[in-house]
Order: structure tokens, then sequence, then C-alpha cells
């Protein structure tokens, strides 16, 4: 299934300013004067799911500063990510590895209770992700990943930034023992998004290969 997506044009766009109901109770907000750049209907391991994008002015831009979530056939928050250059923060001020269990956890419970208690901790560790910033110039943003299994043998993690603020969150992963790579597709990903899109390389292991399902 090839993605089905609705770009949202100047005239179109929706003042990110009303915010997105999926990020009701998230913690996580849409920066100012950023607008949804993109709606999309995808496969994720064959479910239909929504992925919708904000980014500055509403433009869509890959590899930039951007904030996406993805929604599942039932409306749970599969996954989402805010990767944010002008608010990335000094990786010096990155929370313990205490701290960003604490702020998981407490994060996991507040959107879905049930689900984390069939979660096990798998380890805890730093991660970063790089965006572009405005001037063109790669920009850290730094974390603590927090990495789960649930019980149905999927796996979900959350990082957590500095402030220990929400970066990134997902959830239904699953992976490919023998490739030794995710199988989920990565639609919070942009370098992934390109090779689907065929504006990139395909990604090398660990990542899944770049393929809309």
């Amino acid at each position: 299934m090839s993605p089905t997506t609705q770009t949202r044009d100047e005239s179109g766009a929706e003042d990110a300013a009303g915010g997105d109901p999926a990020l009701r109770g998230t913690g996580v907000e849409i920066p100012e004067g950023w607008a949804e750049a993109d709606e999309s209907t995808v496969l994720q391991d064959g479910e239909e799911v929504t992925v919708r994008r904000y980014q500055a002015d509403g433009e869509r831009v890959l590899g930039g500063s951007h904030l996406s979530v993805v929604l599942g056939e039932d409306d749970r928050l599969v996954g989402l990510t805010r990767l944010e250059a002008e608010a990335a923060g000094d990786p010096e001020d990155l929370p313990s590895h205490e701290q960003a269990r604490e702020a998981a956890y407490t994060w996991l419970a507040q959107q879905d209770s049930e689900y984390l208690e069939g979660l096990t901790e798998q380890w805890v560790d730093r991660h970063d992700e790089v965006v572009v910033d405005a001037d063109g110039q790669e920009a850290v943003i730094p974390g603590i990943k927090v990495k789960t299994r649930h019980d149905d043998g999927r796996y979900a993690w959350v990082i957590v930034g500095v402030g220990a603020r929400i970066v990134a969150f997902e959830r239904d992963v699953t992976w490919d023992s023998a490739a030794q790579r995710r199988s989920t597709q990565m639609w919070l990903h942009d370098a992934w998004v390109a090779a689907v899109e065929g504006t990139g390389d395909q990604p090398p292991a660990p990542a899944a290969v770049a393929d809309a399902g």
C-alpha cells in the first residue's frame, strides 16, 4: 500500500494553536508558528494508521524540526516525536537514568495505565536524534531512551530529553531476529520516510527496510 497523503497548502493550513486532539494529556505542545504540514494514511504492520506532521509555517521539510504523531485505527497513540532544534537543550542537563525512568513511566501511566502494566524494562541509555535547523546546520536533540518489551512480544520506548521533556514515544514495534533489524515501519523517522519516497537511501540495519507495506 502506498501512502495516501494530504498536504495542507497555505490556504488550507490548520492553525496549530488550536492543538491536535491526539496530543491531549501528553504534555507535548505544538510550537508557536507551526502548523499541520501533512496528513497521511499508511500501513504499519498491516494496520491502517494516520500520521500527522507539524512544522514551521506548515511547510513539509524532511530532515527538519518537526512534531509528528501516529494514531492507530482505534485512535490509540502509537507514536509521537517532537524534534525541535531550537529547544534541544544542553546534553549536560539531561536527566539521570533513574530520573528518565520515572519521567517515562509516569508519562506512560497517564497515557495508558493498563498498557504500562504489561511492560518489562529492557534497558535505559543515551539516545540522540539529529535534525537540520533553519540555517541548514545539523542540530543534536539529546535524550535518554527507556526501552521496554510488552507481554505481547512487541516493544515500546520513551525518549526523555532535557527538562524531562518527552522527545519521542513508540509502541507496538516488532523485531526481525533473523535479519537483526526492526520489522515495523518507521513513519516518525525522516530518513526512512525519504527512502520510501525515493529521495533517500535504504537505511542499514537495525532500521526497518524502507517499504510502505
